[in-house]
């Protein structure tokens, strides 16, 4: 756990966890605070989870989160890292993929050489092809009960819609996960 005695001032609102804070540690953990947001910090396991990311595969140069930071479920909420080739990582946790805010990982055996000439067009077509932003691509809010209609679990097709729009192959939906804190021991999500 973090204490206040852990945290070392750089600036006016830079804080820094140094990097001899955990044996595993590859580089310092720094956020932005004053004391007011610090006290709410050290509330929950934001700063232990920020810890956590000091600790990834290619990491560089320290770790950041920004002032919203509050504890997620692996990184913390508003945690920035960059990762590095050969032993860096990538991580849809970074992002948000708690909420379902569109983040999707997708893994390919296409080796990146193969790929590299057609970057531009494959960015185009999965930008006009995936929904992004407040409401992206959808259409307007109608009458209430509708909407309610709309809501229903599978009143959209749930998995088996992408694969009917010829975006990957049909499952049998499963119930979603649990969400919320409680959702993993202590909140947190072991990072791999």
């Amino acid at each position: 756990m973090v204490h206040i005695r852990d945290l070392r001032r750089i600036d006016a609102y830079l804080y820094e966890i140094p990097a001899s804070f955990r044996p595993d540690m590859r580089v310092p953990a720094r956020f932005y605070a004053d004391e007011t947001l610090i006290e709410n910090i050290l509330g929950d396991r934001s700063l232990e989870q920020l810890v956590n990311t000091a600790t990834l595969p290619g990491v560089v140069n320290h770790v950041l989160a920004m002032p919203d930071m509050h504890q997620g479920y692996g990184f913390p909420i508003g945690g920035v890292v960059a990762t590095a080739l050969p032993d860096g990582v990538i991580s849809p946790g970074g992002v948000g993929y708690d909420i379902n805010c569109g983040v999707r990982l997708l893994a390919s055996r296409i080796d990146v050489e193969a790929i590299r000439p057609h970057l531009d067009d494959l960015a185009t077509m999965l930008y006009a092809n995936c929904p992004s932003g407040v409401g992206g691509k959808r259409r307007a809010v109608g009458h209430p009960a509708r909407v309610r209609k709309r809501r229903r679990p599978g009143a959209h097709g749930g998995r088996r819609l992408p694969a009917r729009r010829g975006c990957g192959e049909g499952q049998r939906a499963r119930p979603r996960p649990r969400q919320g804190p409680d959702r993993h021991a202590g909140g947190r999500q072991p990072l791999h």
